[in-house]
């Protein structure tokens, strides 16, 4: 990339007297002039903020920028710095001053936006407008405010960030201290986007700061037709007012709307004064005097108030505000027939008036039961009778009226069957009072009505939801009363099946004793979750309890191998293999005592070769060995065996016999003292032993 020039801006230099502007911008030219360009940046930055207007501070940021984005760009060849510090001089010479000012500058924003460009294509910078907006956010979270502003300009061009672009720069200039361009910007934002509050109020505080105070007066209000009272806003136009006034005390349009503030802060005593002051100033305003009714009316003095409309109807009986207010009072002071006379008197005159026919219908559903409403809105309001009714029936709903709306609901589908809305907020009535078949049959109307609308379909998914939370609650009531058979009941009726409700049906199931239906419905649980290792060691546990061993072995290796650590299902399975060894070793021995020392033997070696400190299955081994004459390997087993279980004090001496049989009678001698010094039954084992000992002893030395 070929280096790129700096463009340094000269300008005349006439320094104001704001404290401390000097010093900073003095240091700004030194660090300038030193080439510590940061530093310069740093104290033109504050100069600027002491005066956002000084011509001279604002070309010494520029020149500031530009030196050091060129020296980036020439010496570090970082480019991506190099262009930040562009934008930000591009945003100085083009965004932050007045036009004039940028007129002047036409040469320098040519070369320096050349500049940015060589830099953004050397670091193949994305400049869609989309892209240009998320740098521009992320130089705005760095602090990189000039930059980021210079940016979030360059968006323009696509609708979808005009109006949050000209709010960020809006923003920017507020922080920046240049509060004059941050209302020109919010000006644009808001002529993009008139319907936002927020910008607006923003827009509005810039211009009451700025002293622009009609313009500021203008925003407020119509903030507050938008939205519920907000007391900020009162207090600025309660300011605003207030000052006017003191400018022009004679004027009744300021002392009407000063007391109109007040009476929407709640101030009555304060807003009568001021209306008293309007009314002196001008007798013939009509509209404080119709604020006065609406102050009685707003503290519950209805008749002050029909009144006050009453002195305005005398001159004026046309006044639709004096007539519709009047109604109002009326109606609250259940007047109803009164009421209802003015409202059809100005529904004569503007019979397409929604305001009025709003008022009436609200009058009549106050007086009117629900059916009856629905006889009145039909007949005199057929073309909007269904979504009357609907309304009627929302309102009905929120009041937990929950029969009424339903039946409200009802007879607006009568009325109009194609509305979602109706389906689903009826649905969710039933649903309330516990109706959650009714309610099904609803929303599966809606959903063949409607089999896209994701409302429907939402609704049904959560009152399933719902009612199968209900039931299950009623199971779990009904089990903790020992209520089984109705908790089963209960969870059967649950559809889909859960392994949770088959779970419950099981516990029920063990709880009544009834073991096989509890093993019945723990596998339905299982074959619902098939990894819950709990629900197999259920399973395994009943099977022992039945002492049907195979099948309890099957399902706490199935719940061991579905959870390692299921300690539970670990001591079961170890208990249930014990008993299941104790089985084959008592097989083993009948099979010994039928004299069937094969299949015995076959038997032994299976316990053995998984059990290999298993005591009996060794010494019964043993002795088929001796029957076999396998005298070594009976000794081998007998020793094991007794190591493992001292208690088998018999193997002494059959070891004893097997060495004798082996003609080595130093063992067996050894043996057969082993065996009379810890038996103590005089039976002929130990009077053989005895014996044997006494006759060997002349051929052991």
């Amino acid at each position: 990339m070929k280096k790129l020039a700096i463009l340094i801006c000269v300008v005349s230099l006439t320094l104001p007297a704001f404290a401390g502007f000097k010093e900073h911008y003095d240091l700004g030219q030194q660090y300038l002039s030193n080439f510590q360009y940061s530093g310069a940046i740093t104290e033109f930055k504050s100069a600027l903020r002491i005066n956002y207007l000084d011509n001279s501070a604002r070309v010494g940021l520029i020149n500031s920028y530009l030196a050091r984005g060129t020296y980036y760009a020439n010496t570090e060849k970082e480019y991506n710095k190099a262009a930040d510090d562009y934008r930000a001089a591009l945003f100085y010479l083009i965004y932050y001053p007045n036009a004039n000012q940028v007129k002047n500058s036409s040469q320098a924003i040519v070369q320096v936006t050349s500049n940015l460009n060589k830099c953004l294509s050397t670091a193949n910078f994305d400049t869609s407008a989309k892209n240009r907006y998320e740098k521009a956010k992320q130089l705005r979270a760095e602090g990189n405010f000039a930059a980021a502003g210079y940016e979030f300009n360059q968006t323009l061009s696509d609708m979808t960030y005009q109006k949050d672009s000209f709010q960020q720069t809006g923003d920017i200039m507020k922080l920046l201290g240049n509060e004059a361009k941050a209302a020109e910007y919010y000006k644009k934002a808001v002529a993009v986007a008139p319907n936002d509050i927020q910008l607006r109020l923003s827009y509005a505080k810039i211009l009451d700061k700025l002293g622009q105070e009609d313009e500021a007066v203008n925003e407020y209000n119509y903030i507050l037709a938008k939205t519920t009272d907000n007391k900020e806003l009162l207090y600025s136009l309660e300011r605003i007012y207030k000052k006017k006034l003191e400018d022009s005390p004679n004027d009744a349009n300021l002392a009407s709307n000063l007391g109109a503030i007040m009476q929407k802060q709640g101030n009555f005593d304060d807003a009568l004064r001021y209306y008293s002051k309007a009314e002196y100033l001008d007798p013939s305003n009509t509209t404080t005097r119709i604020n006065v009714g609406t102050l009685y009316q707003q503290k519950g003095d209805y008749k002050t108030a029909i009144t006050a409309y009453d002195s305005i109807l005398i001159l004026y009986p046309d006044n639709v505000e004096a007539n519709l207010y009047k109604a109002q009072s009326l109606g609250k002071l259940g007047k109803n027939k009164e009421a209802s006379d003015i409202y059809k008197k100005l529904l004569a005159k503007d019979p397409n008036n929604e305001t009025i026919q709003a008022e009436m219908i609200g009058m009549v559903r106050n007086t009117m039961s629900p059916l009856e409403f629905v006889d009145y809105v039909k007949k005199n309001s057929p073309n909007n009778a269904s979504n009357l009714i609907y309304d009627y029936a929302l309102d009905l709903h929120k009041q937990n009226k929950i029969n009424d709306a339903i039946s409200m609901y009802s007879e607006a589908l009568k009325l109009d069957s194609d509305n979602a809305e109706i389906y689903v907020n009826m649905a969710i009535a039933q649903s309330q009072n516990q109706k959650y078949n009714e309610a099904f049959d609803i929303l599966r109307t809606a959903e063949n009505k409607f089999p896209n609308n994701s409302q429907v379909q939402e609704t049904l998914n959560n009152l399933t939801a719902e009612a199968t939370n209900l039931k299950l609650d009623t199971a779990a009531n009904f089990y903790n009363n020992k209520d089984y058979e109705n908790a089963i009941k209960e969870y059967l009726e649950i559809k889909p099946a859960t392994s949770a409700t088959m779970l419950g049906v099981a516990s029920a199931y063990q709880n009544l004793g009834n073991n096989d239906k509890a093993i019945e419905y723990y596998k339905e649980a299982l074959n619902l979750a098939p990894t819950n290792s709990d629900i197999a060691y259920y399973i395994a546990a009943l099977y022992a309890e039945k002492e049907d061993i195979e099948s309890a072995k099957t399902y706490a290796e199935k719940s061991v191998s579905l959870n390692k650590t299921n300690k539970e299902a670990e001591e079961l399975l170890a208990n249930i293999e014990a008993q299941l060894d104790s089985q084959k070793i008592d097989k083993a021995i009948a099979l010994f005592d039928e004299e069937k020392y094969d299949e015995s033997l076959t038997l032994l070696n299976q316990i053995i070769s998984k059990d290999s400190k298993n005591a009996y299955a060794l010494y019964y081994r043993g002795m088929i060995y001796d029957t076999q004459k396998k005298y070594y390997e009976a000794i081998t087993d007998y020793k094991k065996a007794i190591s493992v279980n001292p208690d088998l004090l018999i193997v002494n001496y059959l070891i004893g016999i097997d060495y004798d049989m082996l003609e080595k009678y130093k063992d067996a001698m050894n043996y057969y003292k082993a065996f009379t010094a810890t038996y103590s039954e005089e039976d002929d084992f130990l009077k053989y032993a005895k014996t044997r000992i006494d006759e060997l002893a002349p051929y052991v030395k």
